[in-house]
């Protein structure tokens, strides 16, 4: 590659599986705003390719964009952790393949980036793209208090209060301090969960957007067996942290209900058996979650 070392301030990593049409879109909105700002050598693009078939190609390969391929589908937070390696920008963002970004989203950020270089966790709003239209959404209790990492963490255990991986940039420093886990859903929730401990300098900006694109029939929101099995993952994390312990699993079976009942089995048979204690349970901890006057049990008592 051309570019030094120290030159490079944003990476972005982007796994992919079977969507070359959809990368080769975002791939050209990306480049085709680094060559009109001139930011060549202040950004890197890294797509992993997670083995699809067939391979997925990247026309005219230039330094801005390298390109790797698991030897075997080995899922997003593998990925992710291979991009993350090869990577050396001081500032990291991981970008879903189906999703895009606005025609200024990258100048946006960069400018932000540049202007502030002690930023730890950057978030954005973004444009959520469905059949019925687009709408154009945001973080509101992040943006409302960012300022308090602290707070933000007591409520980010109960409800992902940040949004979809696409519109959050992490610095470097942050990232090496923290492990993308492999798990079924819920994988970008555990990483803000994890960053937000050791992040210093948060940043909101919904103004700049990304776009979501909930339009795809692939996605793991939609796929209940993970996005339960991702929700009983989380809680073997977050009952460290929370008041509640082990109880808090019960309070995700209830949010991903829907879930639950499109998938059945034995979740759902233990849905219906302890109805009543986990509508309860979600009540109280929903309540709490809420409360301003509550925060996040601290490991030291």
């Amino acid at each position: 590659m051309k570019n030094k070392k120290n030159d490079i301030l944003l990476s972005i990593v982007i796994p992919v599986f079977n969507r070359q049409e959809s990368l080769s879109a975002l791939l050209v909105t990306l480049t085709t705003a680094i060559l009109e700002k001139e930011l060549e050598d202040k950004i890197e693009i890294i797509v992993i390719d997670d083995a699809s078939i067939p391979p997925i190609k990247v026309s005219n390969i230039n330094s801005e964009i390298v390109l790797a391929r698991n030897q075997s589908n080995s899922g997003a937070p593998f990925s992710r952790n291979r991009g993350l390696k090869l990577s050396i920008g001081q500032f990291v963002h991981f970008h879903d393949s189906d999703d895009s970004v606005s025609a200024t989203w990258l100048s946006e950020v960069m400018d932000k980036l540049m202007s502030r270089p002690s930023i730890d966790l950057f978030v954005t709003g973004r444009i959520d793209h469905e059949k019925a239209g687009d709408t154009h959404r945001y973080p509101k209790f992040f943006h409302k208090h960012y300022r308090s990492s602290r707070y933000i963490l007591s409520r980010l255990i109960y409800w992902n209060c940040i949004g979809p991986m696409g519109g959050v940039t992490f610095s470097r420093r942050v990232l090496e301090q923290i492990s993308i886990r492999d798990m079924a859903s819920c994988q970008d929730w555990q990483m803000y969960i994890d960053a937000i401990k050791h992040a210093k300098v948060l940043v909101s900006r919904p103004d700049i957007k990304f776009i979501f694109n909930k339009t795809g029939d692939d996605r793991i929101s939609y796929n209940a067996r993970k996005k339960i099995l991702g929700h009983l993952q989380l809680s073997r994390q977050t009952r460290q942290d929370s008041l509640f312990g082990k109880k808090i699993r019960l309070f995700y079976l209830y949010a991903c209900k829907q879930h639950i009942f499109n998938k059945g089995g034995l979740i759902l048979s233990f849905y219906k058996k302890n109805r009543i204690v986990i509508v309860m349970t979600f009540l109280i901890i929903a309540a709490y979650s809420f409360l301003p006057k509550f925060w996040l049990k601290s490991k030291n008592t």
